[in-house]
């Protein structure tokens, strides 16, 4: 009976210890973030720590929510067919001048992105070949 009592005290004193430690870890971390966020503003404060120089200032007020009404910009308009093949020549003449002065040898020209490829003929379905006689089609090779 000694040793059934001195086990169950065992198990409960590291039952005990257990939820000690977790409550200790708890609140220690929840004590770093209140610090942090007390710490933070005086920190920043601070001229050998905080911003560096030629930040601007902060806002007086700081608002509420993000602008997120706000638009963007309008895009600028889509490049039309002649403008394309146009930049597109462009930058075939830049690459050859860099291949020259590189002392490669000039790339081909692509060929033309307007042109669809040439469509394929769907291929025909061989032939079945013939069953020979006395096999079916259920046997196995094993």
């Amino acid at each position: 009976m000694g040793v059934a009592t001195f086990q169950s005290s065992t198990r409960r004193g590291a039952r005990a210890l257990t939820v000690l430690a977790c409550g200790l870890a708890a609140a220690s971390l929840g004590g770093c973030g209140s610090i942090s966020e007390k710490f933070a503003h005086t920190i920043a404060d601070n001229p050998t720590v905080g911003l560096p120089a030629g930040t601007p200032e902060r806002p007086a007020n700081t608002l509420a929510y993000p602008a997120v009404h706000d638009m963007p910009p309008a895009r600028p308009a889509a490049l039309s067919g002649a403008d394309q093949i146009k930049m597109e020549n462009e930058l075939m003449a830049a690459r050859d001048r860099q291949q020259n002065l590189a002392g490669q040898p000039v790339s081909p020209p692509p060929t033309s992105y307007a042109a669809p490829p040439p469509a394929r003929k769907p291929a025909q379905p061989a032939a079945a070949p013939a069953a020979r006689p006395g096999s079916s089609s259920a046997s196995t090779i094993y």
